[in-house]
């Protein structure tokens, strides 16, 4: 997470510097003005994954999967089998 921060950061910082200082400066086949957007853009990009919280389930596999589709659970299961 710190590296992607960073990353975004330095990608935001620097497609500024294009963008606000060398708008028309050609930098291989790019202008520095459009790509210096390009570089803010994938910055934000960056920095939103890196801060956004991230909510990982545990996996359940075919058969969860397919419970989970049809509404039904292991937990809202009863076994009608039992006696009474």
């Amino acid at each position: 997470m710190a590296f992607k921060l960073a990353l975004g950061l330095t990608l935001i910082i620097f497609g500024l510097v294009l963008r606000l200082f060398f708008p028309d400066t050609e930098l291989l086949w790019f202008q520095g003005g459009p790509l210096g957007l390009v570089l803010i853009l994938v910055g934000v990009i960056d920095l939103f994954q890196a801060l956004r919280p991230r909510r990982r389930s545990k996996p359940k596999g075919i058969l969860g999967e397919l419970a989970d589709d049809l509404g039904i659970s292991s937990r809202d299961r009863r076994r009608d089998d039992r006696p009474h």
